[in-house]
């Protein structure tokens, strides 16, 4: 009978052992987090990669203080407004520096073109899927950059992805194919302005010497590179239109006066 309250008492402790076990590991993690959150407050912050934009500027729009924890701050959403508010960021990396500094490293972007819209010009960047507004601009500004004419901007606002306007031709996605395009093969620079005014084909200016005709769904990558192949066989002091707006390579060259 012995034996058996024994082996009872036994059974009762090894079942609140592991009944305990989980509970001491749950406090455990919560002494853990508590020491954490109490001691890694943050002293400090550092911003790097900034060019356009100060320190302070950053670290004002981070909305980040000083005493705030650093466990438990939310990085992606300083990372998401400084995007948005500073819309020459185009990407922000957040993280701590234990055991109590904020490190920040922003990339900032430039403006490569302009679109109307809102009865003022605007300047935009082609990220990696869509194009970003970075600012207003006056049109003698606007000069400055590449322009895309017959395209209108709907409700356009600092740091929102470009939307245009339903009448448009040229697809949001198909602008970014282009202007992406123009980025990689090195042709921001000799492509003066972009025209979707015309209901039939896209129409480029480049070099100041050629206009280009291209239709909207065209495969932009591969049409730059055979513009790039033609212009590279014809004389320098040849100017006219470029017609390719057939889906092969084949490319008419239509002087000026002919």
């Amino acid at each position: 009978m012995a034996k058996k309250r024994s082996s009872r008492r036994r059974r009762r402790r090894g079942l609140l052992g592991r009944l305990l076990r989980p509970l001491s590991v749950l406090l455990a993690a919560a002494a853990i987090v508590a020491a954490l959150t109490l001691f890694f407050k943050v002293d400090k912050v550092e911003v790097s990669g900034n060019i356009r934009y100060d320190a302070g500027e950053i670290i004002a729009a981070s909305g980040v203080e000083q005493g705030d924890n650093l466990i438990l701050l939310n990085r992606y959403g300083i990372s998401r407004r400084l995007y948005t508010q500073m819309p020459y960021i185009t990407d922000a990396r957040v993280y701590p520096k234990f055991p109590d500094t904020l490190m920040i490293e922003v990339t900032e972007t430039r403006a490569i073109a302009a679109v109307p819209g809102a009865g003022a010009y605007w300047l935009l960047n082609a990220g990696e899927d869509r194009i970003k507004i970075l600012e207003m601009a006056e049109e003698a500004q606007a000069q400055d950059y590449l322009l895309l004419s017959g395209l209108e901007a709907a409700d356009p606002q600092a740091g929102r992805s470009l939307v245009l306007s339903e009448d448009s031709r040229l697809s949001e996605e198909k602008l970014l194919e282009l202007l992406q395009a123009m980025e990689q093969l090195n042709m921001a620079g000799r492509i003066d302005s972009v025209d979707a005014g015309d209901r039939e084909k896209l129409v480029l200016s480049c070099d100041g010497r050629f206009q280009v005709e291209v239709a909207y769904n065209a495969d932009f990558s591969f049409k730059l590179k055979c513009l790039q192949e033609v212009v590279g066989k014809l004389e320098p002091n040849e100017t006219g239109i470029l017609r390719m707006t057939r889906a092969d390579n084949v490319v008419n060259f239509i002087p000026y006066g002919h």
